[in-house]
């Protein structure tokens, strides 16, 4: 029996513990994260696709490269793989066809290919020990696929195919790099750069928020957003009284607020940080970095201190040059920082030249082959057009070891050829290429893919019996300098509708007189919905001098917004009356319900109520500002607005004037009937005039043009008979 007892004891002392044990939850941590709350470097896992969609390697010799980040706060550990799941070409022989996998050019492994691995095969490899650094690393596939054993095979046969399936991923587990959190590790924890789940944090700010926890808490929020400038990332952010427990226990946490602003959890963790602070920061502000008082296997970042100082804190904390200065747990906040200007890139109506290092690119280095070539990507800005086409001047290098006379670079721009030249001795050391993009080839696109090929002839041994060539040859190789560079005119933009947000709100990277509008009672959902706007549509903002926030009951709300450009959050009963149904918008709340005031449009039951409407029109106030409404009929609705500007799926239906979100947040789009051009009345003609001047001759009166033609046949005929009399 006393075995027993011990026995039902222990397994009851069991059930109790784990049922007292707060684990994260899932959502909180990374994708495929098992918790584990006993190890200091608690081991996460995560899955990159290789690509977006199916990838066909074609030809003799074909290779892509692909690149992915490892944040300096993260190691990899033992476990991590790459898994490529491909398929290939029955016709390839399988003695010298072959797939090798290398990572930063060092290779991982090959497989040959065969019609053991024809169809959805996987080739898996491990990688953690070739990624024992952070920073920027690159995965390369090379294939080798031959389809004859002839001398002299055709390198270009569309038979030498393979195709790596969307489904390919690169798996690591990964680990913190350092036992415990500080400064030194920022933007680590709280910010993962090249994760898929980047944010690692929620950011939490005052109740009733003021405008310089605002301006900073934005400042944040484009920080992190120009970090994973790759994707649409949500930020949750919380006002402290919508916390819990339970979200402090789950979440690293960001406390962004003014000293003496906090209530009873932000003041406790600003005490708590500023114990372990020198003695002489007491009463001053600080940036403090610790284990969270809520669960000590996650940390909080405590950002506090009056106007000037809050200002100061995260100017430190969103530029790398001088956050990287930072050490320990806290520091103090200088009491003044040198202003960095804002880049103002260009002037509208005057030349602009963009180089390939200022748009990120290094100098380009291609060859190893036959043909080889690389796709230069340039956006345009959001806030504006092209006229009058642009012009590409690329400067380049090549091997002098090919036949020059018959080696070719061609360019393309979206895939249409613009121009082709023969390579020559003078273009081997400092080949300059200008060629001329008319303004019907760039079209309505917003996204320049200017693609650059080099085709390499080689010269044969013996001229009098042909010979086959190596399409490998190491001397076929050319270099792009990023001194090459991209001139054109911009001008203002002249679509107005979603999809050219963030114009008008954001112009010359310098918010341009916004303001966000807000119902009295500003809530997380309001600051969720604010604040996901604020990184999609201000990430590439560097200044945010002029971002403001109001209430609706701010006294005289029309003069103090009818300048700026507004951007409404919350719920349709909230929206001041002359912001509701005016005449340029195309949606009308009334209660809990919205209609449709558009031409042609109208609005089921089923998103009448229920849903939220994202609308994109003139200021009501002043038609020369702009007013994005993003409002739900009821409050419980109000999330569905950030969760679809963050969905890759239903984002990308956000066009035109307005769209409507229903109950499962799938967005609906509709086109709307183009306004007519306003008609201006044709002044009258005055067809004596118009006759004497040669104006609308075409559309003279017939009986006024008889009587001008008698008159000057009058007028002649009694100058003759004057004449005539005095002889």
């Amino acid at each position: 029996m006393k075995p027993l007892l011990r026995s039902s004891v222990f397994i009851l002392f069991l059930l109790v513990l784990f049922s007292t044990v707060n684990l994260p939850s899932i959502w909180a941590l990374e994708p495929g994260t098992v918790p584990n709350s006993t190890s200091a470097t608690p081991k996460n896992s995560e899955n990159f696709p290789v690509f977006s969609e199916d990838r066909t390697l074609k030809g003799e010799n074909a290779r892509e490269d692909v690149y992915f980040e490892i944040g300096k706060g993260r190691k990899v550990l033992p476990g991590s793989f790459v898994d490529i799941e491909f398929g290939h070409a029955t016709t390839l022989l399988s003695k010298t066809s072959t797939l090798t996998l290398l990572i930063d050019d060092t290779p991982v492994g090959s497989v040959l290919l065969d019609n053991s691995n024809k169809e959805k095969a996987h080739l898996r490899l491990d990688i953690a020990n070739y990624l024992t650094n952070p920073g920027y690393r690159k995965l390369s596939l090379i294939t080798h696929m031959v389809i004859s054993d002839n001398a002299c095979p055709d390198p270009n046969n569309p038979a030498n195919w393979l195709t790596v399936s969307k489904n390919s991923s690169i798996h690591l587990n990964v680990g913190k790099n350092y036992a415990n959190a500080d400064l030194t590790w920022y933007p680590s924890p709280f910010f993962e750069k090249g994760s898929q789940q980047p944010i690692q944090s929620i950011l939490v700010v005052p109740d009733e928020i003021e405008q310089v926890e605002f301006t900073a808490a934005a400042r944040m929020v484009q920080f992190f957003s120009a970090q994973a400038s790759a994707s649409r990332i949500n930020i949750p952010i919380y006002a402290e009284s919508d916390l819990t427990d339970t979200i402090l226990r789950e979440n690293n946490t960001i406390w962004i607020g003014q000293t003496g602003h906090w209530k009873e959890r932000g003041q406790a963790i600003e005490d708590a940080y500023r114990k372990q602070a020198d003695p002489a920061l007491q009463g001053q502000g600080f940036i403090g970095v610790g284990q969270s008082p809520w669960n000590s296997e996650l940390n909080g970042l405590v950002i506090t201190g009056k106007e000037e100082e809050l200002n100061n804190a995260v100017s430190i904390l969103t530029n790398e040059s001088l956050y990287a200065q930072l050490l320990g747990q806290t520091t103090s906040i200088p009491a003044s920082l040198k202003k960095t200007e804002a880049l103002n890139p260009f002037k509208q109506g005057s030349p602009y030249t963009v180089t390939l290092e200022k748009i990120g690119y290094s100098n380009l280095s291609i060859g190893g082959m036959q043909q080889a070539g690389t796709t230069i990507n340039y956006n345009l800005p959001a806030y504006a057009d092209i006229e009058n086409g642009a012009r590409l001047t690329l400067a380049f290098k090549h091997s002098k070891s090919i036949d020059l006379g018959n080696s070719v670079i061609a360019v393309k721009l979206n895939g249409i050829p613009v121009d082709s030249h023969r390579l020559s001795e003078a273009t081997s050391d400092s080949g300059l290429l200008e060629i001329d993009f008319t303004q019907d080839s760039i079209g309505a696109s917003r996204r320049l893919e200017i693609e650059v090929t080099f085709q390499f002839a080689n010269l044969t041994q013996n001229k009098q019996q042909e010979a086959c060539v190596d399409p490998n040859l190491i001397g076929n190789w050319a270099v792009i300098d990023n001194s090459s560079s991209l001139t054109y005119t911009p001008v203002e933009r002249k679509s107005f509708n979603l999809q050219s947000i963030p114009y008008s709100f954001v112009v010359n990277n310098r918010w341009n007189q916004t303001t966000f509008l807000f119902p009295d009672k500003i809530g997380t959902k309001e600051l969720n919905i604010a604040m996901t706007a604020v990184g999609i549509i201000g990430r590439s903002a560097q200044d945010n001098t002029d971002l403001t926030m109001a209430k609706v009951s701010a006294a005289g709300l029309k003069d103090l917004l009818r300048d700026r450009n507004v951007l409404y959050v919350g719920t349709g009963k909230e929206l001041p009356d002359f912001m509701n149904g005016f005449a340029d918008s195309s949606v009308q709340f009334k209660g809990d319900q919205v209609t449709s005031l558009a031409k042609n449009v109208e609005l089921l039951s089923n998103l009448q109520s229920r849903s939220a409407v994202i609308q994109l029109s003139r200021s009501p106030l002043n038609e020369n500002k702009t007013l994005l409404l993003m409002a739900a009929t009821s409050p419980d609705r109000i999330s569905s607005i950030s969760d679809v500007l963050t969905s890759p799926v239903e984002s990308g239906k956000i066009s035109g004037k307005f769209v409507v979100i229903d109950s499962l947040n799938k967005v609906h789009e509709f086109v709307e009937e183009p306004v007519p051009p306003k008609a201006n009345a044709k002044p009258k003609s005055n067809q004596v005039r118009d006759f004497l001047t040669g104006r609308d001759q075409f559309e003279l009166n017939g009986v006024v043009f008889i009587i001008a033609f008698i008159g000057m046949l009058a007028v002649i005929a009694g100058v003759i008979w004057l004449t005539l009399k005095r002889k």
